[in-house]
């Protein structure tokens, strides 16, 4: 028994040793709140870190100088790299390198013309060893540049396949983006959308409730015209504020203005608004307001400001009536100019008048419309109607072939 207990002493006097061991090697550190933040400062991404996966590699990254994001050249789970996603949904067209990049701290710009275009930028090789020029395709018609040695044959986008060329930014290694944020088309899309009511907005902002999780998922069968207008409206509605959005997002600064008069002896005026870059959101008939810019107006010493439709668009240009404070427009000045949308829901309320109308009055429409807008077996309903046709005209017919009651 002495044995016994003898060993179970010494077994417990290992066993608290071992753990005197641990307690000596596994030190943790206190933090006060300084010293939380600091720690915490440590697992902060850096600024120039991919705005969607965060990736921040700087040889992997650009810098998108309309919004100051940064965006990698990684696919992810999209069909094209994050710098180009990014581009393409929000319609911006210049970017800059990052400071430790192989190129520097530089925006990409053409050689010849200082065209920033990214989606229009291209290389050649330079007769110099390891030089490449940048070159837009518009100076690629030059006949200057030809008889300068190079072979503009070899000409080569920026921009392959959806992503930018490897040798100008590099592509994040597989390790990497199985550690980044693995975003889809979808998110990437929304965040988009969110950055332009909201630039501080993150993806943790994507998981709170808005106001799109009311409207309800579509049917193909309602019941009646109130059913389809509790529905449908909400959706209208939705759709309403994302053009509003659009609209309201695309004011333009810097603009260089040409003055001129129309037939009707009123003044227009004439710049290049980008509209090919607008494709469907820039129209005949969308009302602008025309501003001179802060340092314009400093330089006029005054404050103006006009507005009036777009009556016409050649060639990109756009020819804006002024109807609003037309008499005293500083056609002395066509430089500094600022351009922004007036957004109207005229369209918009008359669809949700529309759809109070058709529920509260089946009769707004015909019969046959009606129906089939709430999905409903038309067919079925316009055989119906031609059997009681020929239902009522047969008793028509046989009670005037009776001989009459005196005969």
């Amino acid at each position: 028994m002495e044995g016994a207990n003898g060993g179970v002493e010494v077994q417990a006097g290992a066993v608290d040793a071992l753990a005197r061991r641990m307690d000596s090697a596994l030190q943790f550190e206190e933090f006060d709140d300084e010293g939380e933040a600091e720690a915490a400062a440590e697992f902060r991404p850096p600024p120039w870190a991919c705005a969607y996966c965060g990736i921040s590699d700087p040889k992997t990254v650009v810098r998108c100088t309309e919004t100051g994001r940064w965006f990698c050249n990684a696919r992810g789970v999209t069909s094209g790299s994050h710098a180009v996603q990014h581009l393409v949904r929000g319609r911006h067209k210049t970017v800059a390198l990052h400071p430790q990049s192989p190129l520097g701290d530089s925006t990409l710009e053409c050689y010849n013309c200082g065209n920033t275009n990214i989606f229009t930028l291209g290389f050649i090789p330079a007769m110099a060893d390891s030089v490449v020029v940048l070159l837009c395709r518009e100076c690629l018609q030059l006949g200057a540049l030809r008889d300068m040695g190079w072979d503009l044959q070899q000409w080569m986008a920026l921009i392959e396949d959806g992503a930018f060329v490897p040798w100008l930014v590099n592509v994040p290694s597989e390790q990497e983006q199985l550690r980044a944020r693995q975003v889809s088309s979808t998110q990437i899309a929304r965040i988009e959308d969110l950055w332009r009511t909201n630039p501080k907005a993150t993806f943790e902002d994507l998981d709170r409730p808005s106001e799109q999780d009311d409207v309800q998922p579509m049917l193909l069968r309602f019941e009646d015209g109130y059913q389809y207008q509790n529905i449908v409206a909400p959706l209208v509605k939705a759709e309403g504020d994302y053009d509003r959005r659009m609209k309201e997002g695309q004011t333009r600064e810097n603009l260089t203005v040409r003055w001129d008069t129309n037939l009707s002896r009123n003044t227009v005026a004439c710049f290049t608004f980008g509209v090919e870059e607008h494709q469907g959101r820039v129209m005949v008939g969308d009302e602008l307001k025309l501003r001179l810019g802060g340092g314009a107006a400093l330089l006029a010493g005054r404050e103006w400001q006009g507005r009036g439709p777009i009556v016409r668009i050649t060639d990109g240009e756009v020819i804006m009536e002024i109807r609003g404070n037309a008499n005293n427009v500083p056609s002395d000045f066509t430089e500094g100019y600022v351009v922004e949308f007036i957004w109207k829901a005229t369209s918009f309320d008359r669809m949700q008048l529309a759809l109070r109308t058709f529920a509260a009055d089946d009769t707004s429409v015909s019969g046959y419309l009606y129906h089939k807008l709430l999905g409903h077996d038309v067919e079925e309903l316009i055989e119906l109607a031609i059997e009681v046709l020929a239902l009522a005209t047969d008793r028509t017919g046989a009670r005037h072939a009776a001989p009459p009651s005196c005969c």
